[in-house]
């Protein structure tokens, strides 16, 4: 029966496929060719086999195995046909002849194109460099390998919010630093006051002995700050004279912009210590920071600096 049917070998091949219940799109991907051109096969193996559609062609299939055989009988209607016009190419020219012909018959089973040399009644293939064919991928497919693979994606999933919790969650800080070691100052001095927190301050800031005003800074270094939308300071200062001018607060070596103005306040006495009400210096990305207290100076000191506090945590 399979020599009366007489199928060639890409319709025996797609034969073997349609009896395995593959769609004409699965059975393209599989051989490497276009839709049409399994379609062009599939009218061929129906005509052959004496069916209307698929259905009778896998039912004749099944019932008559020997019909694809194991060792298919190549046969000259291996030729290739036009399924858009149906004509066959054929030798008419004992004379060589080279052409591109598209459809399955130019692929070989890597993928590579080929020319069809007709030579003497002969067909000899010549490679040829042709883009590989990629399959494209359906939102189907998509769904169905994300339903397939849901619980390593989950976990997956958890482990990537895990490291995103660990890097941006906010991390606690309480900074505290004495005032009378800065890392680097421009005007006043060390001295001493009684009812300091270490007895010993940056003393008569924005002066020089014998306190003229006079521009400068005092700069403390090498302060590690998380990344925070709100950093916090407080200052504990000393201050005897009414203030002419503020103490502005630098937040790094590159910001031009102070980030506060604190204006000290007459105390009567220079050994009596208040705090300042908390200062909110804004938001803060992760590095390490200097603090930098400015002034312009004023007769007998804009404050003796104490202590100052950085902290992440609101008041």
């Amino acid at each position: 029966m399979a020599q009366d049917h007489k199928l060639t070998r890409r319709e025996k091949e797609v034969a073997r496929l349609l009896l395995e219940g593959k769609s004409n799109k699965q059975i393209a991907l599989i051989l490497g060719i276009s839709e049409s051109t399994v379609e062009y096969h599939n009218r061929n193996i129906y005509a052959k086999l004496g069916v209307e559609n698929r259905a009778g062609a896998v039912k004749l299939l099944a019932e008559n195995p020997d019909i694809l055989g194991d060792n298919p009988d190549p046969s000259p209607d291996d030729g290739y046909i036009n399924p858009e016009t149906d004509n066959k190419v054929k030798d008419k020219n004992p004379m060589e002849t080279i052409g591109d012909i598209p459809g399955d018959s130019t692929v070989d089973e890597t993928g590579e194109g080929t020319n069809i040399v007709v030579s003497n009644g002969n067909l000899v293939l010549k490679s040829k460099n042709r883009p590989h064919v990629t399959p494209r991928i359906s939102l189907e497919d998509i769904i169905r390998f994300l339903v397939s693979h849901k619980f390593p994606l989950i976990l997956w999933l958890l482990l990537v919010l895990v490291i995103l919790v660990i890097i941006w969650w906010p991390e606690p800080l309480t900074y505290e630093r004495e005032g009378e070691y800065p890392d680097e100052y421009t005007v006043g001095q060390v001295i001493q006051r009684s009812e300091a927190s270490d007895e010993m301050v940056h003393g008569q800031f924005g002066t020089v002995p014998a306190w003229p005003a006079q521009p400068g800074y005092v700069k403390y270094d090498n302060i590690k700050i998380p990344r925070t939308d709100h950093l916090y300071l407080k200052l504990r200062y000393s201050k005897y004279s009414a203030s002419e001018v503020p103490i502005l607060v630098y937040l790094g070596d590159g910001e031009t912009e102070p980030r506060a103005t604190i204006m000290p306040i007459d105390q009567g006495d220079w050994n009596k210590f208040v705090w300042t009400d908390t200062i909110d210096l804004g938001a803060v990305k992760r590095g390490v920071y200097s603090i930098k207290f400015y002034t312009v100076g004023q007769t007998y000191g804009v404050a003796d600096l104490d202590v100052f506090i950085l902290t992440t945590e609101p008041p």
